[in-house]
């Protein structure tokens, strides 16, 4: 995962992208988990790197951090789930929540993504969104 995590976490151009995606699979070839991440990320690479026509976007960013807060948060009353199943789709429901959801406290250079959600600020133009809440 260190590895993966040092080639999604650099601007790369595809060259070197692809030339180090095909190295993680010569060296992991032979592990089925390895090579399925690989296959999911070459399967999404052009979501995965949507960035890159925002101008000024940046690479790293602190969301992870937050998203595990907030996911803290809600797990500290919640004992246990049923089955493995509902707690699947609570999180399923919840990072749909999340995506769906306007910004409204962006301050500085990002002001202007107040109102706006994530996920209409990565989607292709012409995928359209269901409204789920």
């Amino acid at each position: 995962m260190g590895r993966i995590e040092e080639v999604l976490g650099h601007k790369l151009n595809d060259t070197d992208m692809n030339r180090r995606l095909f190295a993680l699979y010569r060296d992991f070839r032979d592990d089925s988990v390895a090579v399925s991440v690989l296959t999911n990320i070459q399967k999404y690479k052009e979501e995965l790197l949507a960035y890159r026509g925002t101008p000024a976007a940046p690479i790293t960013t602190n969301i992870i951090e937050g998203m595990n807060g907030h996911i803290q948060q809600r797990l500290d009353s919640i004992c246990s789930f049923q089955s493995v199943a509902y707690a699947r789709l609570w999180f399923n429901a919840y990072i749909l929540k999340r995506r769906l959801t306007k910004f409204t406290d962006a301050k500085g250079k990002f002001r202007y993504m107040n109102g706006k959600t994530g996920v209409s600020q990565t989607k292709k133009e012409r995928v359209t969104l269901p409204r789920y809440f």
